[in-house]
């Protein structure tokens, strides 16, 4: 799905959320260009509907 070179990570690899925001909605939810629906409590959404369980920021974002 993503068509940078190098590509980022796809949907179901472990670093899915590297990839580069290729729609942003803070209100809604953020499309990857892996296909991912990132939602703000860092949950999402694969391609195929599987849900992406929300986990923790990193102490270095500040959250």
């Amino acid at each position: 799905m993503c068509k940078h070179t190098p590509p980022y990570p796809t949907s179901d690899a472990p670093d899915r959320q590297a990839a580069r925001v290729s729609a942003a909605h803070p209100e809604q939810a953020d499309l990857l260009c892996n296909g991912v629906l990132l939602f703000e409590d860092t949950g999402g959404l694969q391609p195929d509907g599987q849900i992406i369980e929300p986990h923790n920021a990193p102490s270095w974002m500040g959250f």
